[in-house]
This record gives C-alpha cells, structure tokens and sequence, in this order.
C-alpha cells in the first residue's frame, strides 16, 4: 500500500513533535527547514492535525505547533486511517465505472481484508513506538548546510 503526500508529511510532523523534549513547540517555519517541505503544504497537514486534535497550536509571539495526548495516544494505524481521509483508500469501484462490479468481483473484498489487517497491524504501535535515540544526529547535517551557505 501506499501511502498519499499528505500521510506522509503528517506522520513526519507528528514524528518530530513527539520527539522533541527539550523544546516541545515548534514553527512551521521550524518545520519546513527540517522537512525540506513547502510552507504551504505544512501549512495544510497542519491546519488538519489540529483540526482533528492531534496538535495544538498557539498564535503569537510563545506560540508553536505542539504535539497533543490524543496523538500520544492514537494507535498508529488509527492515525494512518484518518490521515488516509478514505474509506476506500485502495480500490474503489464506484470512481471509474467498473465492468466487474455487478458480477460478484472479489478484488475490492481482498483489498478491503488486506487493509483492515494492515491498519490492525498498525495499531499496535503508536507514536512513541517511532521515537529515534540518535533524534539530534539526524538534523545535524541539515543546521550544519544552513550555516555553511
């Protein structure tokens, strides 16, 4: 399976929020730099996340994007579900009419079986299950760029 953009870079935002311990919010500039992610998007994946409680936000001068329990807490494969924002997400008959639709077809029923067990497998992890030991290493290289241009 396959996962969409927008998955993608709300997983990385959730990922980098939750490890951060030293100074939980972050802005989307932050986030941007560290992503090597367009504003804009960050900006929507954001807007949707908070929308949806999985972080919270704050305007003004100690604002940020900070990282919510719910998110803590949400099995992964809760979070990719929602994320996905599909409820058909690998097979959907109904978009592009299909002549095997009405004769019993069985693909979308596999795809279906395969998802679900995908999303139960998920669901046994959750975000802290992620976190990285080496979490100061992986941006080194990207301050280290930024300074040296």
């Amino acid at each position: 399976m396959k996962l969409n953009h927008f998955t993608d870079f709300s997983m990385r935002v959730l990922m980098y929020l939750n490890q951060k311990k030293d100074s939980p919010q972050s802005s989307l500039d932050d986030l941007a730099n560290a992503f090597k992610i367009s504003r804009n998007h960050l900006v929507k994946v954001v807007q949707f996340l908070a929308t949806n409680q999985l972080v919270l936000t704050k305007r003004g001068k100690n604002g940020g994007i900070s990282i919510s329990e719910k998110a803590k807490q949400t099995p992964l494969g809760d979070l990719i579900h929602l994320l996905e924002q599909d409820d058909s997400p690998i097979v959907n008959c109904d978009a592009k009419p299909c002549v095997f639709k009405s004769h019993n077809c069985k693909l979308k029923s596999l795809f279906n079986k395969a998802y679900l067990l995908f999303i139960e497998s998920l669901n046994e992890s959750n975000l802290s299950d992620l976190e990285f030991n080496d979490w100061n290493s992986i941006f080194e290289n990207n301050t280290n760029a930024q300074n040296n241009s």
